[in-house]
């Protein structure tokens, strides 16, 4: 089975701190062909890239 994941998890240095998330549980699994995606640089985003952060705000602040 083919599973899209967060590139970031593989160790793909995408996040928005020019960094990874490594995981090394995921990257080990041998139960699924896994495909790197990473939505914000998919999106036209540049890594690195200003922290995107909501607070004091909700779902709905969200989509808002």
């Amino acid at each position: 089975m083919k599973v899209i994941i967060s590139a970031c998890l593989l160790g793909i240095r995408c996040r928005y701190d020019g960094g990874d998330s490594r995981n090394e549980t995921v990257i080990k699994q041998q139960d699924h062909t896994l495909i790197p995606v990473c939505p914000e640089e998919s999106g036209g985003l540049p890594t690195p890239r200003p922290p995107a952060e909501i607070v004091g705000g909700d779902g709905d602040a969200v989509l808002a």
